[in-house]
């Protein structure tokens, strides 16, 4: 009798031990979930290399390119050098279009609008002429462009004409061929930039511009590690002796992919000097061919 009395006890108790079971369960799943979400932001994920591939990427588009007119003068404010650099993070390119002060705008030259209505308007004037859109402009002394090729490097360009200068170790003068191949520093920079004297005009300044633009951007890149380390230093350099429409906003947006061309290309930079004639010694006018070239240089 009482071994009947132990197993309806014992069958009695099944029920409760079930239902303790499954609370138990309900109980740990729920508290695990919640500790999961508290602590999920801790834990290394464990990604597809695939998935890991795509968030890493960085793409840019065309309407990421921009184009930003440079200037540079002496300290009378005399222009000596007009540059395009149209900057195209989504062909890792930067293309140096050199112009002239002397570029003609229907009918003033570029140096003359700038004189008499700004940079703003001159910026404005060229555009029009060149039919493309320039997003910023910024004017330079030739004492920030001579520091800032300093922090870019010296590097190696030809001589498109002979020349003539001061030579500081002697106290005379040094003369190079036409084709020469000549180290630049942030001085010889200035030097060629603003010579007065070549044979060709001031053609040969517009050109000397480009070769020396283009040349130093590609040796800069070429040392990534201290191109990412200098390019704000640099910026802040032309910012602060700037007039210009360049906002440290707009230099923040553009960093990102300016330091993705630095990380993916060591010879971002070309230069594509326009072709045209010179009716006068300080006039140039612009080739409409060269203007539907550089239309396609820029789309592409």
């Amino acid at each position: 009798m009482n071994s009947k009395k132990k197993t309806k006890k014992q069958t009695s108790q099944l029920p409760v031990a079930v239902v303790y079971a499954v609370t138990l369960l309900i109980a740990v799943a729920v508290f695990g979930t919640i500790g999961y979400f508290a602590v999920r932001n801790f834990l290394p994920e464990n990604k597809p290399q695939d998935e890991l591939a795509e968030e890493n990427s960085v793409n840019y588009s065309l309407k990421d390119d921009s184009i930003t007119l440079y200037t540079v003068s002496d300290s009378y404010d005399t222009l000596h050098s007009v540059v395009l650099a149209a900057f195209k993070p989504s062909t890792q390119n930067i293309i140096i279009i050199p112009l002239t002060p002397y570029i003609d705008c229907n009918g003033q030259t570029f140096a003359e609008i700038y004189m008499s209505q700004g940079i703003a308007a001159a910026t404005d004037a060229v555009a029009k002429t060149l039919d493309i859109t320039i997003d910023r402009y910024m004017t330079m002394s030739d004492t920030t462009l001579s520091e800032v090729i300093n922090i870019m490097g010296t590097s190696i360009v030809s001589l498109v004409d002979p020349i003539v200068i001061p030579d500081s170790a002697t106290g005379g003068t040094v003369s190079y061929q036409k084709g020469a191949r000549i180290a630049v520093d942030g001085d010889m920079a200035a030097t060629l930039i603003t010579y007065p004297n070549y044979a060709s005009g001031y053609s040969s300044n517009m050109k000397m511009s480009g070769e020396i633009a283009a040349t130093a951007i590609n040796n800069f890149f070429k040392q990534p590690k201290t191109a990412k380390a200098n390019i704000d230093t640099i910026f802040r350099k032309e910012y602060n002796d700037a007039n210009t429409n360049m906002t440290e906003d707009d230099y923040n947006l553009t960093k990102s992919a300016l330091v993705y061309v630095i990380e993916n290309s060591t010879m971002p930079s070309y230069s594509l000097t326009p072709t045209g004639i010179w009716p006068e010694p300080q006039r140039f006018v612009v080739d409409e061919s060269f203007i539907h070239q550089l239309e396609g240089y820029l789309e592409s």
